[in-house]
């Protein structure tokens, strides 16, 4: 009795000591003053430029994200300003309520204090979790929203039992629309209801109370806000590594379990060491837990813990939803219980055929692989953009161009949070050919700043690479995850008479998204332009969408006479061609698709980025 007591209160103790270690942890990754980075400046773009109404439909940068929470982030920034706490607010406030529901969950589902705090110590301490609690995205809430639906289906506080029903009615209701993924919860949650009336040989016509608002708000969520959301096919492509396949011989499938393991268990979300060969020693652990449930046949434990993984791997396969590491946080707590599953089993095993001392220490050996890594990174702070903001107030003049390549929309929010002072900025797409980027900056005859990220750089590495190996490249200034170089311009061609841009064009051919000319159906015209008696070389930079493997096929015609005809590939390419007059002419160009057509799977069009006149002898 004695021994209960004091097991109790030390368990006690040490769950208020974790709880206030999770807390501190969160606190000062909230407080410590990070910038924004790009992503989250997408969104908090969308916040600032647009009203609550207005919030409620697709949003720009190719974003998604749960409708309640976008308009729960616009109210917080509407009140105390768009900085980067207040766009934050939300996910930080909501993880540290739900902080500490990972032990009840756990306890209630095991039966057992020690396994309730080993779960409750790995999930406080994850840098993950810790993170995702201060940033603007839903994942964080996404996860808070798992704990809180499993805590309301199976917590014992007297609150909850006497109202379960009507908590779970009105609290998955509203989580819905706060969370991508609540459906799947609620649906594992459903599935424990059934099992329950089969146990009970019993179908309790009361639990349709819950259902039915379950399945109302998911059927209006879904038709208002999901079905056929402009950005979904774009992150079908963006994503496409990320869908499970489902030939489980394959080499494909391999590779996707391999990746996935690495991504999600040793270097993004739970950083767990492979020193000492504990990889295996993890994946021993899970198989104990795995076996354990079997076992014992704990079937609400599988529902609730082992099933929505499997749900999300089957959406996987079917390519709804990706299986990647931010869009899988609301598992994390799925895969810590059965953590602490495995270790308390293993810990029991030693206890019972060693001595409790070895099963202690095999306890503390688990958890210090689970945990150094996150102690050692904490805080996570690898990006951070202000220094590189300040290096372009301070490098040119404020009249100076800067090209900026994936934080265009990270600078534009702090250009309007008045951080930088330079308004003459244009976005350098992030994959680019080096044809494109000197037509992009031909103009330029003094030094400007070229603004990249130097995590990913594969969209624009060729450019980064010749402009070093021309020598083009003054200073560069690097700061955590972003850079800032100051670039001469390339030297100019000689021969260059004239370029035809854009602008040369009727308006209604412009595609404003990459500054080109595009013909949408056969032809477009430029206005008129004075060219002397003499021999030329028109280099077309041309790019097009193809349908069926077909690209566009077009012809060029300088004051009406064909001089060539070319395909658009899919990369802006230069294309030359030789032209000769005897007169002076008032010309114009027309370009003419052959091939235009339009499909269920594509529209296949032509895009001129530029046409530059240049004498022949060049």
């Amino acid at each position: 009795m004695v021994k209960d007591i004091v097991y109790k209160r030390s368990i006690q103790l040490a769950f208020t000591g974790v709880l206030l270690l999770g807390l501190a942890l969160r606190s000062y990754q909230y407080l410590m003053g990070r910038s924004l980075w790009d992503d989250e400046s997408h969104l908090a773009l969308n916040l600032m430029n647009y009203g609550f109404l207005r919030l409620t439909q697709p949003l720009d940068y190719i974003q998604a994200a749960p409708v309640l929470f976008i308009l729960l982030v616009k109210s917080v920034v509407k009140i105390f300003g768009y900085n980067e706490l207040a766009f934050r607010a939300i996910p930080f406030v909501i993880s540290i309520l739900t902080l500490p529901l990972i032990y009840f969950i756990t306890r209630q589902l095991t039966g057992r204090r020690i396994t309730a705090l080993i779960a409750f110590f790995i999930f406080s301490v994850n840098l993950c979790l810790i993170y995702f609690s201060s940033e603007l995205k839903q994942y964080t809430v996404e996860l808070s929203v798992y704990l809180l639906l499993v805590y309301l289906a199976i917590g014992k506080n007297k609150f909850i039992v006497g109202r379960r029903n009507l908590l779970l009615a009105i609290a998955g209701s509203v989580c819905i629309f706060l969370s991508n993924t609540a459906f799947l919860i609620l649906f594992c949650i459903a599935c424990n209801y059934l099992l329950t009336w089969y146990q009970q040989k019993k179908i309790v016509k009361e639990d349709f109370k819950i259902f039915i608002p379950w399945l109302l708000s998911f059927l209006i969520n879904y038709f208002l806000f999901i079905y056929h959301h402009p950005s979904a096919a774009q992150q079908r492509i963006n994503y496409a590594y990320a869908f499970c396949p489902t030939d489980l011989l394959s080499c494909e499938f391999v590779t996707f379990l391999k990746r996935t393991i690495d991504e999600i268990f040793f270097n993004q979300v739970f950083y767990i060491s492979k020193s000492w060969g504990f990889s295996y020693i993890l994946l021993f652990i899970f198989l104990v837990a795995i076996r354990h449930i079997i076992i014992r046949k704990q079937r609400t434990l599988f529902l609730l813990v082992c099933l929505p993984v499997l749900l999300h791997l089957v959406l996987s396969a079917l390519k709804i939803y990706p299986f990647v590491f931010r869009l899988v946080l609301y598992l994390v707590p799925c895969f810590i219980i059965l953590m602490a599953i495995g270790v308390t089993q293993i810990a029991d095993f030693l206890k019972k055929k060693v001595h409790i001392s070895i099963a202690i220490l095999a306890i503390f050996y688990c958890l210090y692989f689970f945990t150094k890594e996150s102690f050692r990174e904490f805080p996570l702070w690898y990006r951070e953009v202000k220094p590189s903001l300040n290096y372009v107030n301070d490098s040119l003049p404020a009249a100076a161009h800067v090209y900026i390549t994936d934080p265009v929309n990270l600078y534009t929010y702090y250009y309007k949070r008045g951080f930088v002072r330079n308004k003459i900025y244009k976005e350098v797409p992030w994959e680019i050919e080096l044809p494109e980027y000197y037509d992009m900056v031909y103009e330029e005859k003094s030094n400007y700043l070229l603004f990249y990220s130097t995590l990913y750089q594969w969209g624009y590495g060729k450019v980064l690479d010749d402009l070093k190996r021309k020598g083009l490249i003054v200073r560069t200034f690097k700061y955590k995850g972003y850079a800032v170089s100051e670039v001469k311009p390339a030297e100019r061609d000689t021969g260059l008479i004239t370029r035809i841009d854009y602008s040369y064009f009727d308006p209604a051919v412009h595609f404003e998204e990459d500054k080109s000319v595009a013909i949408w159906s056969d032809s477009v015209l430029s206005k008129p332009f004075v060219l002397k008696a003499g021999k030329y070389r028109f280099s077309i930079l041309a790019r097009g969408t193809a349908v069926n493997g077909i690209f566009p096929h077009n012809k060029l015609f300088i004051d009406g006479r064909l001089i060539g005809e070319f395909n658009s590939s899919q990369k802006y390419q230069p294309l030359d061609f030789s032209f000769e007059t005897d007169k002076d002419l008032n010309a114009a160009i027309k370009i003419i698709m052959l091939n235009d057509t339009v499909t269920k799977t594509g529209d296949r069009n032509s895009f001129i980025k530029s046409i530059s006149i240049y004498t022949a002898h060049k």
